[in-house]
């Protein structure tokens, strides 16, 4: 393929415009790369919102056909007067884009990842090792569907779904943050005739109709139903939202946004949580399957870790002086998961930047390997994304968002995770690479767990004196007390934990081999001898960190999960494998396209081609009484109960058969409206 042709199919304007059918043909391949599903699978009349995309997959998008086509298509067109392919493909036309021959899309060329077992633990584990559990079968059960979908789209996702005013800006209207808008006609673009009038909806009202599939009399009045209902529900946690937004700036204040359901984008604001449950400020209870983020192990607000900080509380929270919890729970780490030496900083952002920069001062190597749908924190240094320029090696990082500088991804490389091509891409810049950082099992793919493949990259890492670090903030010590390593038997140079092991409070936690971990404080050295820290060393430093509350919470933390494991880890996954069996084995013979994918007590629900407008699949979780947070990862606690998983599980039924009924989602031989 030249360097002018895009792997898409899409080559730069010429002379002659394309048929709008040829340019069609070629925004299928690229949609279908960036969802997931096979090209002849992509409907040219729907929308993209309802095809799935969120804010950063419809970013990227206008990325690539940038860089490939050198035509500007604006972000706020794809949600309105080029929202369907059909659309998008005739403005491209009428801008001079020329198509190509449609290459296969690397979607297509290659076999999707696959869900792989632990493969028996080599003989003899290094003594520093923890011993990989033996069994003939995955302790991470996965489904038997593995997904495909490219996931780089969700790695800052929510940072980028304030559309709001973007929005109301491409309506032209400017936006009230205090009050509604008076009851006044608002100046919008000229209506086509394929678009509708917008519709009252009680309390509701509509921004102007995107193009593509409209919705039936029978779905809006479902919609306008579960908004009156939540409305009614969630009356001052959206007063609060409303009266802190003109001072308040958060990405997850409009995550979320649809102008179908604007009314009700905002955060459930909690009054107390105790358990698997919290209660909101108008008095609802809700059964909690975000567990702050995946943090709460052990549920929210536990006795022990409750009582361990108000113990520390009781005798004072000085930060210059060293707490006497600190050597103790450094200790705990290295118990459970064998490595040698243990640091502390404030968030799991903090102890990647601190794990990357010890990688390359010993290395002394600048750049580092990622993997297309990791999530590594908000760290400008790994927020990069895969160049689409074809010109370009493979493994050309770009930044994967505004306002990362260029510069910031010169030093990335971009593989495919769980793939054997990532070998080549290490090998072929191993001179210059000073670390692989790596999300052992993926947190939104859980059901890829390629502990084979991981054991390769440990050998090739080895071979070639790259490190290789472990992202387990979000998997450290829940999926298993010492860890992935522990599951895949791989001994990594360093890894960084944080969420479970933090009990509640901030926490980020950098643990690996002395050689890694020397730049620090310079390396080990005694008392009554001539030693010293000798090693080379970098900027370490954090007021905050080791802070006396995280010290307290993270010590009962680690004690109990070393003094009940392995049946604190067995009876968890046990509950959470009968909460996926039981929602697999519905979905599966009632034809919806749905699924639930885990890996131990994380999951996520994936749906399919066929089910519409997901996020109402959430509200009407919400509306039963299930809480799942705007990232839609999902965990379950110790504290959750066999009644808790039958309650989810009815209310998941609930709301798919009351989706259904209204035509949002397409059955095996049914007949719905999607």
């Amino acid at each position: 393929m030249s360097n002018s042709e895009s792997p898409l199919g899409i080559s730069p304007a010429g002379v002659d415009k394309s048929l709008p059918g040829e340019i069609t043909e070629s925004l299928r391949s690229l949609f279908g790369e960036l969802l997931g599903i096979p090209t002849d699978q992509v409907p040219v009349d729907v929308s993209f919102v309802e095809l799935g995309s969120d804010s950063l997959l419809l970013v990227e998008a206008t990325e690539r056909i940038e860089d490939l086509l050198g035509i500007d298509v604006p972000f706020r067109d794809l949600l309105d007067t080029c929202s369907d392919i059909t659309s998008l493909a005739a403005h491209l036309t009428a801008q001079g884009a020329v198509a190509a021959p449609v290459a296969a899309s690397p979607a297509e060329e290659a076999a999707p990842p696959r869900a792989l077992a632990p493969a028996a633990p080599p003989a003899g584990p290094s003594p520093a090792a923890p011993s990989p559990v033996e069994t003939a079968e995955p302790l991470l059960q996965a489904p038997d569907q593995a997904g495909t979908t490219d996931l780089e789209r969700e790695i800052i996702g929510l940072q980028l779904e304030v559309m709001r005013q973007q929005l109301d800006v491409l309506r032209g209207r400017r936006h009230q943050p205090t009050a509604p808008a008076p009851d006044r006609p608002a100046a919008a673009p000229p209506r086509t005739a394929e678009e509708a009038p917008a519709q009252a909806m009680g309390p509701y009202r509509p921004i102007e109709a995107r193009r593509g599939r409209e919705l039936t009399s029978g779905q809006l009045h479902h919609v306008k139903e579960l908004i009156t209902s939540i409305e009614a529900r969630t009356e001052k946690s959206k007063k609060q939202a409303a009266h802190q937004r003109p001072v308040h700036a958060d990405s997850r204040m409009s995550a979320g946004f649809h102008v179908l359901w604007k009314e009700i984008v905002h955060p459930i604001v909690a009054d107390r949580a105790e358990g698997a449950r919290f209660t909101d400020v108008d008095g609802n209870e809700y059964v909690d399957i975000s567990m702050d983020f995946g943090v709460n192990l052990f549920g929210h607000n536990p006795p022990f870790i409750r009582e361990a900080i108000q113990a520390q509380l009781d005798r004072g929270m000085p930060l210059a002086p060293y707490n006497t919890l600190v050597g103790q729970v450094a200790g705990l780490v290295s118990d459970l998961t064998g490595m040698s030496r243990t640091a502390f900083q404030n968030s799991g952002t903090e102890a990647v930047m601190v794990a990357v920069r010890a990688a390359r001062t010993v290395t002394r190597r600048r750049k580092i390997v990622v993997f297309s749908g990791a999530y590594h924190g908000t760290f400008d240094g790994v927020l990069a994304r895969r160049s689409t320029d074809p010109s370009k090696p493979p493994g050309t990082a770009v930044p994967l968002t505004r306002g990362t500088p260029a510069a910031m991804a010169q030093d990335v490389i971009v593989a495919d995770f769980a793939d054997s091509s990532a070998f080549d891409v290490i090998a072929a810049h191993s001179e210059d690479i000073a670390a692989v950082l790596v999300e052992p099992v993926q947190s939104r793919m859980p059901q890829i767990q390629p502990f084979a493949w991981l054991r390769e990259l440990r050998d090739l890492t080895d071979r070639l004196g790259i490190a290789l670090i472990f992202d387990e903030v979000i998997t450290g010590f829940r999926l298993h007390a010492g860890g992935m390593q522990a599951l895949s038997g791989v001994r990594a140079d360093l890894a960084v934990y944080g969420k479970v092991i933090g009990g509640g409070m901030p926490i980020g936690v950098i643990s690996g081999s002395e050689r890694f971990m020397a730049p620090i404080d310079g390396g080990l050295w005694a008392y009554g001898d001539d030693s010293w820290p000798s090693a080379e060393t970098t900027v370490f430093a954090g007021t905050f960190s080791k802070h006396p509350l995280a010290m307290a919470a993270a010590h009962a933390v680690l004690r109990r999960v070393k003094d009940e494991s392995p049946q604190l880890h067995n009876e968890l996954d046990a509950r959470t494998e009968r909460l996926q069996t039981t929602l697999n084995d519905f979905t599966r013979r009632a034809g919806i396209p749905l699924r639930v994918e885990r890996a131990g007590s994380l999951f996520r629900f994936s749906f399919g081609r066929g089910f519409g407008y997901p996020d109402l699949f959430f509200h009407h979780l919400l509306n039963r009484g299930v809480y799942v947070w705007e990232g839609r990862n999902c965990y379950l606690s110790t504290a959750h109960t066999d009644d808790d998983v039958t309650f989810i599980a009815r209310t998941v039924r609930a709301a798919v058969e009351e989706m259904a009924a209204a035509g949002f989602v397409q059955t095996e031989g049914g007949t719905s409206d999607e």
